[in-house]
């Protein structure tokens, strides 16, 4: 930061240079004064120019002498006050080769009043050509420090233009990362939302499965088990009893299910094919539709976590369920297997078939209260996967999971 800010003067030092600013104080003498006080000199001696002293024949041919030792102290005097200015020292710093030789312009400019005093016009004419000699050098240090300042500002224009650029791009950025954050948590909110209405729905199913099923199941158990003692006939009441065996054989087959739908698999133990080998079974005993699962040997299906592989059973499990209920299909295939970056999941039926809904469809259904197609899709996105449904009347259906494996399935 101390290098940067010492630049900066300098820069500004150099700016001030090129402009020919002079500070209200009189410290700051610009280097053109200096060049005009020396040019009065050779003006007033008819010398403005260099071949005037290279075509001078006679000594006797220059002006009256008797100004030119004020005027010599006014040129020692502005000479004194640029080099002793900022701006000098900035001279000094930048070639102090060449100002070694330009600060004997003072000594010569001295000689040169003594050589006026005693009207030495031939030792003039040489400390003449000396100091001229001088300046020059002068002028060509003044013109070095210009292409130096102008390079050193359009240097320090592209790093402040730069830099504003990468605080606009940085901006952006920022902000594009703020607004993505908003709609993340946006969504957080809104999944949250539906989250808590899908539990609510979920809630509302499981109570009404069970008051359907178990619990007329359980009422009339009870009735049965009541009027058992109030049966006189030991045939009759036998049958009953084994109605009552049978009932509770049935109550508990639909607790056991309603407990497999809800139960999540340990993924920990075993993998997914085995969990959907499970499903299958439970689902063609349940249902009486002959299920088949064909599984590819080794199976990746390890380069999906727990959760991913939770997601993958739910979406076959929703697609069950649906084919239980709608489709009156005779056979169910489903089949797994996996290619070197994604694994994939068909399930197909000899059903009825339907027109699959688009996605404003799906939205629909699930304002309605029907979260299934919905859900399938949503698991499918966390996936990173795709999920198509296929379908035609009297054609049946498929249902296509493509989801993505990680590394360390490769």
């Amino acid at each position: 930061m101390g290098n940067f800010v010492r630049f900066f003067w300098k820069i500004v030092l150099l700016a001030a240079l090129v402009n020919g600013t002079s500070c209200s104080s009189g410290n700051v003498v610009p280097l053109s004064h200096v060049f005009e006080s020396w040019l009065g000199i050779k003006t007033s001696l008819s010398l403005q120019d260099p071949e005037d002293l290279e075509d001078l024949e006679d000594l006797s041919d220059l002006s009256d002498l008797s100004d030119l030792e004020a005027q010599i102290d006014d040129f020692l005097d502005t000479l004194s006050h640029f080099f002793a200015s900022p701006v000098g020292s900035l001279y000094q710093i930048h070639n102090p080769g060449a100002m070694t030789a330009i600060n004997d312009i003072a000594l010569t400019a001295e000689e040169l009043r003594i050589a006026a005093r005693r009207d030495n016009r031939e030792g003039i004419i040489l400390l003449i050509l000396a100091i001229d000699r001088a300046m020059e050098t002068l002028r060509d240090v003044d013109e070095g420090i210009s292409r130096t300042s102008q390079m050193h500002s359009f240097t320090l224009f592209l790093s402040f233009s730069l830099l504003i650029i990468i605080i606009i791009f940085g901006y952006s950025f920022l902000y594009l990362r703020l607004e993505k954050a908003e709609s993340r948590e946006q969504q957080n909110l809104t999944f949250s939302r539906e989250a808590i209405i899908a539990q609510e729905q979920e809630r509302g199913r499981i109570a009404r499965e069970l008051h359907d099923t178990s619990l007329q199941d359980l009422w009339r158990l009870s009735f049965q088990t009541e009027s058992i003692d109030k049966i006189a006939d030991p045939r009759e009441r036998s049958r009953l009893c084994g109605e009552v065996a049978r009932g509770q054989r049935e109550l508990m087959r639909q607790i056991r299910n309603i407990c497999d739908s809800l139960i999540p698999p340990d993924f920990h133990r075993r993998r997914l094919g085995d969990a959907l080998q499970h499903l299958c079974y439970n689902f063609e005993q349940r249902s009486g539709i002959g299920c088949r699962l064909f599984v590819q040997d080794e199976l990746k299906s390890g380069a999906l976590d727990s959760d991913q592989q939770l997601h993958c059973f739910r979406i076959v499990q929703e697609g069950l369920a649906n084919i239980e209920k709608h489709a009156q299909a005779s056979e169910v295939s489903v089949l797994v297997r996996n290619s070197a970056t994604e694994l994939l999941i068909s399930l197909s039926d000899n059903g009825r078939g339907f027109s699959p809904p688009d996605l404003d469809s799906c939205r629909k259904l699930r304002a309605q209260g029907h979260f299934g197609l919905w859900n399938m899709y949503e698991r499918a996105a966390s996936l990173a996967g795709t999920l198509v449904l296929e379908s035609e009347a009297g054609e049946g259906a498929v249902i296509t999971l493509r989801a993505q494996l990680n590394e360390k399935g490769v």
